[in-house]
């Protein structure tokens, strides 16, 4: 049996992968670091910067962000798409999910909303403040609670 085995580099210009034919299980590896929770290359993360979840492990542009109330989780942003990862500041849209706590909290009836992401506040190599700004203009600033390490 021939197969085909088929490694991709992320890279910014389109190039063809490379194949070998081997004798043995056909295998296929894709790649697709825009949809990861983390990134290990320096050109995905300049500077370094995280975001911590509530179960303390560190995010590189993370598609979903829950924890801006660890406790909770009464506010969440859903579906982030990154447009800036740097040293200083994050940027992306996404969809934010309130709870509106009516009958109670525990009814868990959210409220969604389409949302500019901004994350900021970096210390230590982490970012501790998530604004999120609607089509109507209604900003919201939330300290970030995940559990960062010390």
């Amino acid at each position: 049996m021939v197969t085909q085995t088929v490694t991709e580099t992320p890279s910014t210009t389109e190039a063809p992968p490379t194949t070998t034919d081997e004798t043995t299980t056909e295998e296929t590896t894709t790649t697709t670091p825009e949809t990861s929770a983390s990134s290990s290359t320096p050109q995905d993360n300049p500077g370094g910067m995280v975001i911590y979840d509530c179960g303390g492990q560190p995010q590189v542009r993370p598609t979903d962000v829950t924890s801006i109330y660890c406790g909770d989780n009464s506010v969440s942003v859903s579906d982030i798409t990154w447009t800036r990862w740097g040293p200083r500041s994050a940027v992306g849209t996404g969809t934010e999910a309130v709870n509106l706590c009516r009958p109670n909290c525990a009814a868990g009836n959210y409220e969604q909303r389409q949302v500019d992401v901004v994350l900021g506040g970096p210390e230590r190599k982490t970012f501790t403040t998530i604004t999120l700004t609607g089509a109507d203009g209604v900003t919201q600033t939330y300290k970030l609670t995940g559990n960062a390490p010390n």
